[in-house]
């Protein structure tokens, strides 16, 4: 009986490890499908301001500089085609 009660215990073991792996697995390919998702979606974000290269390079560079305020201190995202405009 004590053996009967062990294997059983040792069964489960495995199986439980075994859900563990799938679940790792499972994860590891949701978060790269969000980061895809996330991905997807600043590519669209960006192709919808019609802007080319450059003027997406300067942006960015200005944002990360800290030159154009974060969007919480105006109280929205900053319109990248007005930042365009004041660059010509």
């Amino acid at each position: 009986m004590a053996n009967t009660k062990l294997e059983r215990i040792e069964k489960d073991i495995a199986k439980t490890r075994a859900k563990i792996v799938e679940y790792q697995n499972r994860l590891k390919d949701l978060e790269a499908r969000k980061t895809e998702e996330e991905n997807a979606q600043i590519v669209h974000m960006v192709k919808a301001v019609n802007i080319d290269a450059a003027q997406l390079a300067a942006f960015l560079s200005a944002y990360a500089n800290g030159d154009l305020p974060l969007p919480q201190e105006q109280g929205k995202y900053p319109n990248t085609q007005e930042v365009a405009e004041d660059e010509e």
